[in-house]
């Protein structure tokens, strides 16, 4: 029986082919290795073994990624294409939500940027215009100041140099024995009442300026007020061709005020209406009850003389006011004093005017103590 014949040899593995290779090298070659040789080839051999570990490494990895790849794809063929889209969808609402709030506050923090620079703009304007608005307020009453000075001196410097004037024509003609020596007289008198009424006025003026303005209150029948204030200046209405009257009147009651200020009102008023009525014109003074419940008394002056401008009617009542800026019948304080006499009793005082027909002048004093505020100390 014959024997089975041997099995194929193993197969050499690569490292023992090359060791065989090179063995059959030096063999043939038949030449001795030097140290250095052989420290380099052994060298060469682990460098080549690494190479090989980093390869076998490196298939490794490729094969585990292709297999999970596979994996992956697989389970996602399991799923439906509805729930792949669904999936997808509910990604890009996630990231839409997310790009939508940061959209938000980032407009926001613009938007809040925005307001305070714009707070920051009108409040830095805002200082800015009300610095302006003081500066030229001051400058204003600076400038107001300077002119009311000089308005004032060349007021009073003319003002008493007229009634100067007359006195000392007056008095030169006395010295010349005149045959009318009452009327000269007359006109000095005249001329120097004038100069005491206007000092009077200045006084005034700066009693009410520095708060020292001071009334007398007592009960005083209006109606005998008024018929005295008239009977004192009906001369002067009379050397000018005016009828100066007092209304009759039912009793207007007695009113609580100091009976000095208001005749100074009253002659102050009927004054002005003499100054500015022509010749066969007419003044009448008059009262009446008025106020609520009837509790006040309004002192009315009437003229039929040339009347107010509407615009002048504005500042008749301020210090140094004119009717006419190039004729000065007076140093411009008469009516601002008397406006502030009737405050302080307290009143009111207005006019009624139209060009052409006349004036009339109108201010309210209390019936009795209960409708007054308690008077100032004596």
């Amino acid at each position: 029986m014959e024997a089975a014949p041997d099995k194929d040899p193993p197969r050499q593995s690569e490292r023992e082919k090359t060791d065989v290779s090179r063995h059959a090298g030096r063999v043939k070659t038949d030449e001795p290795l030097g140290d250095s040789d052989l420290a380099s080839e052994h060298q060469a051999d682990l460098n080549r073994d690494a190479k090989r570990a980093e390869a076998d490494k490196a298939k490794l990895q490729s094969r585990s990624d292709s297999d999970a790849s596979r994996d992956l794809g697989r389970a996602d063929m399991g799923r439906s294409r509805a729930e792949r889209q669904a999936a997808r969808d509910e990604r890009l609402r996630v990231e839409r939500e997310i790009t939508d709030e940061a959209i938000k506050a980032e407009r926001l923090r613009a938007d809040a940027a925005t307001e305070r620079e714009r707070s920051d703009y009108h409040a830095s304007a805002k200082s800015s215009a009300e610095s302006l608005s003081q500066e030229q307020e001051r400058h204003q009453k600076t400038k107001t100041a300077l002119t009311t000075r000089e308005e004032f001196l060349a007021i009073v410097s003319h003002d008493l140099r007229n009634p100067l004037n007359h006195i000392s024509m007056a008095a030169q003609n006395l010295l010349e024995e005149p045959e009318d020596i009452k009327e000269l007289a007359s006109s000095i008198n005249r001329s120097a009442g004038e100069m005491l009424r206007l000092i009077e006025d200045l006084l005034e003026v700066e009693r009410i300026a520095v708060g020292k303005l001071t009334l007398h209150y007592e009960e005083h029948d209006v109606s005998e007020i008024i018929k005295q204030a008239v009977e004192e200046l009906q001369g002067a209405a009379a050397s000018k061709g005016i009828t100066l009257e007092a209304e009759p009147q039912d009793v207007c009651g007695y009113v609580v005020c100091d009976r000095s200020r208001v005749m100074q009102v009253l002659s102050n008023l009927i004054g002005n209406a003499i100054k500015f009525t022509p010749a066969k014109g007419k003044i009448c003074v008059s009262c009446q009850r008025t106020g609520p419940e009837g509790k006040e008394v309004q002192v009315s002056v009437s003229d039929t003389g040339e009347g107010i401008a509407p615009e002048k009617i504005k500042t008749i009542f301020e210090r140094f006011s004119q009717i006419h800026d190039q004729d000065r019948r007076g140093i411009g304080l008469g009516l601002y004093i008397a406006k502030m006499m009737v405050e302080e009793h307290p009143g009111r005082i207005w006019v009624e005017s139209k060009l052409g027909e006349g004036s009339t002048f109108h201010f309210t004093l209390p019936l009795r103590s209960g409708a007054i505020r308690e008077a100032k100390p004596q």
